[in-house]
């Protein structure tokens, strides 16, 4: 029994997925599209597709958080800031506080 490899050339063309669309599926709907070949997948990838179904229906149905750039930072990324920048701080420390003493330590870079 031989083993067939598989080539690149041989993965194409290949279905990509995403959560909505013109096809019926248990609880929505959902679209497939063609990839020709490694850029044309890379597009469509970077574009919103999925390679899986599975993906597409997760993506759509449950988006992940994406933060605005407006957002304030998280206390976490505060922190990790004043360690950076070598700023003192404590548990008693607040968000504001904190975002005041970073401010501070960029403007005198």
């Amino acid at each position: 029994m031989t083993e067939e490899v598989q080539t690149a050339d041989d993965q194409f063309p290949t279905l990509v997925y995403k959560g909505k669309g013109p096809h019926s599926r248990a609880g929505g709907t959902y679209d497939y599209a063609a990839a020709n070949d490694q850029e044309d997948l890379d597009a469509k990838l970077a574009d919103g597709w999925f390679t899986t179904l599975p993906e597409a229906i997760d993506a759509h149905d449950k988006p992940a958080a994406v933060k605005s750039d407006n957002a304030p930072a998280t206390r976490a990324e505060l922190e990790t800031k004043a360690k950076e920048l070598g700023i003192q701080f404590g548990k008693k420390t607040n968000d504001a506080e904190l975002s005041a003493s970073i401010t501070k330590a960029l403007a005198k870079e």
